[in-house]
């Protein structure tokens, strides 16, 4: 047995210790990365849940009170703390639901015969009377803040131009009314009791010597052939820019074009069920339509062969008949009460019933929700009930996300992302397909770019190339990796951008010229004599390539106007259009070449790691039994290191995905699904880096670029899943070799 001496035995306890030590640091560190992968992950689906969450609607208070008349109408502030009633003697009193008290009244007319409203963005109320005339009111509240505390103060105004107008001439009892009032223009229209429809058109004209606004009522003049039956009229809304009448009969939908004070009936739509009444959807783009059965339809214009025409989009179907109906002010979200009680809460975009329940056994009179649709208020033969809703991000589902879905003005259903515009009546779209489709669209035209070049570099500079030349090649190119992509965006945004622009032709011309020019200066070194190639020292043919490709770009690039010329009659870019090819200037080419070039440092490293690190026993065993290079290359070398070289390529394709400065700068930042490689795209991570600086926090556009974060995360986790797995499949298969 072997003595130990005691500096030997001291040298192997350190040992130990520092293994020891290494091995816990190794392990901890690899538990820890994987803890702080799943944090990540942890912490993107904590911020993306709220958006799949369901919808809760809670008993917040009641009001218990009667009221002797019959209720027209009633709204509520921003928040919901203070409700108006209007009744139909045209009193409108003012309640503060908090402390359950009449705060004030006010009575606006004498026993109106005819009541409307605008949408309540406009917060305009209009009243007729038994003489044809017709009196406006705007009820809303003015917020006052006094030592630190919100007050808010009941305001019933008139409207100053015309406090009444006379409708009729023939001084008949109105019996119906519909209303569209804005700062500068407004439209009245009104049924008589001798069933004649009038309209009066509002418009102000800024007198140029005072400044002021001086406004006219002009008479509407109305196409007589679409107004055989008013007196079986259930139902008239105006949209707020005034352009089109929608006037609703038992079985007919007509929608009237309004321009320069006259109406004409744009079309008239057979309806098989029985209709009840017509409701301006948030925005005024759509129109809803309340059937006898309990289905509530939505229709707004879209625009087939250049024509456009009112279309039911979709449709949704309750228990019972619908008593009451309220849109939300700012979303497309309505609130539905049937016969029997039942509440339900939809969103019309995504089709979706967020909410049904069965909440009231009374008779409901009226229902309202705040502008921040937080709260629901109705009112009922018992009083007054309060209810909170947790609605926050209705315009979000699978089905939206994902899937198609009909905006309004939109011929058809389509994949559509525009989260941000100038108004409140837009709709915010939030589909993660055409963002999804731009990223693997542009790893897709990078790969197709890099791919041949890196790999068949790798494999040259492997198993051809010279070592002496190879120790120069490979660490220049793999010092190309260390080149910031926002460098390589700006060139290509700038620099490269309009270069394909002009010289579309010659950009296409190289992908054949360029593979076509080396195989026949390869075919032209086969068939030299041996002694004139032996002049060139063994793996440094190559050099030959440079200057004859450099010297077929040069012709190419100042000789492709002959080509267009042949081919496509002096002008590409036109003869595109002609046959409905769209052309952008960064478009997935640029980034195709820009990105490509970006990653076929990666691609070529992992690759030429592979092939170079294949025993040498085993191509020369190859060759001493008389398979050739090419055959040794194909068959025994490729086969062995192919683990390594599908390795390279995923790790270029993962780089590909999460590439985000080239596509930001090269690109038109489009989002659409065109796979068109003119045309441009916008990728998932461009998307966030774009749009994440302008969004607000804890919205639902906030939560949506989380979400299309995380599928960038389980994208490249599944690629990296998928590549090991195969890898490891491969490795097994050629492990024999």
């Amino acid at each position: 047995m072997a003595y130990a001496k005691p500096n030997q035995r001291f040298r192997d306890k350190q040992r130990h210790v520092v293994d020891l030590i290494m091995r816990i640091w190794v392990k901890s560190s690899g538990v820890g990365i994987i803890a702080g992968l799943m944090l990540i992950c942890f912490y993107l689906l904590a911020v993306i849940a709220p958006i799949f969450t369901s919808v809760t609607v809670d008993p917040l208070s009641q009001y218990s009170v009667s009221y002797p008349y019959t209720t027209l109408a009633i709204g509520s502030d921003e928040q919901g703390k203070m409700a108006y009633r209007i009744d139909d003697t045209g009193q409108v009193q003012f309640i503060d639901l908090v402390s359950k008290k009449v705060v004030s009244k006010k009575q606006i007319i004498e026993n109106p015969t005819a009541f409307t409203s605008t949408i309540e963005s406009q917060d305009w109320f209009a009243f007729g009377d038994s003489q044809g005339r017709v009196q406006f009111a705007q009820i809303g509240f003015q917020t006052n803040y006094s030592k630190g505390e919100r007050q808010l103060i009941p305001l019933v105004e008139d409207f100053p131009p015309f406090p009444s107008i006379q409708v009729d001439e023939n001084k008949q009892l109105l019996t119906q009314l519909a209303l569209s009032l804005t700062a500068t223009e407004g439209v009245i229209l009104a049924t008589t009791q001798d069933d004649r429809l009038l309209g009066v058109e509002l418009d102000s004209v800024v007198n140029q010597m005072t400044g002021e606004s001086v406004w006219k009522a002009i008479p509407i003049e109305f196409e007589q052939s679409g107004l055989d039956k008013i007196d079986a009229l259930l139902s008239m809304v105006i949209t707020p820019n005034n352009d089109f009448l929608y006037l609703l009969y038992q079985h007919e939908l007509q929608v009237w074009k309004l321009k320069d004070h006259k109406a004409h009936l744009r079309e008239s739509i057979v309806l098989k069920e029985s209709a009840q009444k017509l409701t301006l959807l948030s925005g005024a783009n759509s129109v809803l339509v309340q059937f006898d059965n309990g289905s509530l339809s939505q229709w707004f214009d879209t625009i087939n062969n250049e024509k456009r025409t009112l279309t039911q989009v979709r449709t949704f179907n309750f228990d019972a008949p619908i008593v009451q109906l309220s849109p939300e002010v700012y979303r497309k979200g309505v609130s539905v009460i049937d016969e029997k009680g039942n509440l339900s809460l939809i969103h019309t975009t995504t089709e979706k019933k967020l909410y049904s329940q069965q909440l009231f056994t009374d008779n409901v009179l009226a229902v309202t929700q705040p502008p921040n649709a937080e709260k629901l208020i109705v009112l009922t033969k018992q009083g007054w009930e309060c209810f909170q809703v947790t609605n926050p991000h209705p315009e979000v589902s699978v089905q939206s996300v994902f899937g198609k879905i009909w905006y309004e003005g939109y011929p058809e259903p389509a994949y559509i992302w525009q989260s941000t515009a100038a108004n409140d009546d837009f709709e915010s779209k939030f589909s993660l397909m055409p963002l999804a489709f731009g990223t693997l669209k542009a790893a897709f035209y990078a790969l197709i770019f890099a791919g041949p070049i890196a790999i068949g570099s790798a494999i040259y500079t492997a198993y051809f190339m010279s070592s002496n030349v190879r120790r120069y090649v490979k660490p220049t190119i793999e010092i190309m990796e260390a080149l910031p992509t926002v460098i390589i965006g700006l060139l290509a945004g700038i620099w490269l951008a309009p270069i394909v622009e002009n010289n579309l032709v010659a950009v296409f011309s190289l992908f054949v010229l360029f593979p076509l020019s080396m195989m026949i200066i390869a075919f032209v070194g086969h068939i030299l004599p041996a002694h004139i190639m032996r002049r060139l020292p063994r793996g440094q043919h190559a050099i030959l390539l440079i200057p004859a490709l450099l010297g077929i770009g040069y012709l190419t690039f100042n000789y492709g106007y002959l080509i267009e010329s042949w081919l496509f009659n002096g002008d590409l870019r036109h003869y595109l259009g002609d046959n409905g090819v769209g052309y952008d200037q960064r478009n997935a080419l640029v980034v195709g070449i820009a990105m490509g070039a970006a990653i076929i440092p990666t691609i070529y490293t992992i690759a030429e790691d592979a092939i170079f690190s294949v025993p040498k026993h085993l191509s020369e065993g190859s060759l001493a039994l008389g398979a050739t290079q090419w055959q040794t290359l194909t068959n025994v070398v490729l086969l062995t290191a192919s683990p390594g070289i599908f390795s390279a390529v995923m790790m270029g394709l993962g780089r590909a995905v999460g590439e985000t400065m080239i596509v930001l700068m090269a690109t038109g930042n489009t989002p659409i699904m065109d796979g068109n490689i003119l045309e441009g795209m916008r990728t998932l991570a461009a998307n966030i880096a774009i749009e994440m600086p302008e969004s607000e926090m804890g919205s639902t556009h906030f939560r949506m670029l989380f979400l299309a974060a995380f599928l960038l995360f389980v994208f490249t986790f599944f690629v990296n899943s998928l590549a090991e797995w195969i890898r490891q499949g491969l490795r097994e298969k050629y492990r024999s070799l």
